[in-house]
């Protein structure tokens, strides 16, 4: 039989079909070279063109860290997404960043970053900043009227972002104090779950204090209701016989007017 005599170009097909049907064999024709070196080329290009969004999440970062950072408290602080579609020039100067001139440690807020080169350019990223602290809790469920100890309390770090109604950071600040209603074990301490104890009862026989920058007057005198130091009751002058108001500056101590 004679054999067939095939041309250069006839010759290549056929050795690109059977490549087709090998599982095994992956091929490139020249026109996939092509692409993927056009595309090699045109990432390359983008990332000399364009500023590293990375980058400018970073100078935003690294800002506020710098601004709101104390010893006393853990920050942590999360940048928001950005575009990947963004085209922004690539900036030849260091990238500066600012804030909007409000509280930024509270959060979601923005901060703003900008390129100050020939080319100038600016934008905000968004951030979310979350600010732990040890603030004091109670151990366990506690009624109302309770004079809270140190047994009843605790440290526990939380994120301050969360709460919004107040928090005590120091356990001298609520021991001693009266609890105003029920609470739960864990519940966050603020100023209106407490209130000084009773120091004064309705009653009460008391010492009356007027003084100026010159003389000082006490009296004896008796109290027309209960109070804690701070809060201003009426009493009774024992020898004038006349009911006036004071405040109570100590246990059977209330300061009243000349």
């Amino acid at each position: 039989m004679q054999q067939e005599k095939l041309g250069p170009a006839v010759k290549l097909n056929r050795q690109i079909e059977k490549m087709k049907h090998n599982n095994h064999t992956r091929y490139f024709t020249p026109n996939i070279l092509v692409l993927l070196a056009i595309t090699s080329l045109s990432t390359n290009v983008y990332s000399k063109e364009y500023h590293s969004l990375e980058d400018i999440s970073r100078t935003a970062h690294d800002f506020l860290l710098n601004q709101i950072q104390t010893p006393d408290e853990e920050i942590q602080i999360s940048v928001g997404h950005l575009d990947p579609r963004l085209s922004l020039h690539q900036c030849e100067m260091p990238l500066e960043a600012f804030s909007q001139g409000y509280e930024t440690r509270q959060g979601r807020s923005t901060i703003g970053v900008r390129c100050t080169d020939h080319k100038p350019w600016s934008l905000y990223v968004p951030i979310t900043i979350k600010n732990f602290k040890q603030v004091v809790i109670l151990k366990q469920a506690s009624t109302r009227n309770k004079m809270l100890t140190e047994a009843d309390i605790s440290l526990k770090k939380m994120n301050i972002n969360r709460l919004s109604s107040g928090y005590f950071s120091d356990i001298n600040q609520v021991k001693g104090k009266i609890l105003t209603q029920s609470l739960s074990k864990g519940a966050v301490l603020t100023n209106n779950h407490i209130k000084l104890p009773m120091a004064i009862n309705r009653g009460q026989l008391v010492t009356l204090i007027a003084k100026n920058s010159v003389i000082e007057v006490r009296a004896e005198g008796k109290a027309m209701s209960k109070g804690a130091i701070g809060e201003r009751i009426k009493v009774k002058n024992m020898k004038t016989k006349r009911i006036v108001e004071g405040v109570i500056i100590d246990k059977y101590l209330i300061n009243v007017n000349l």
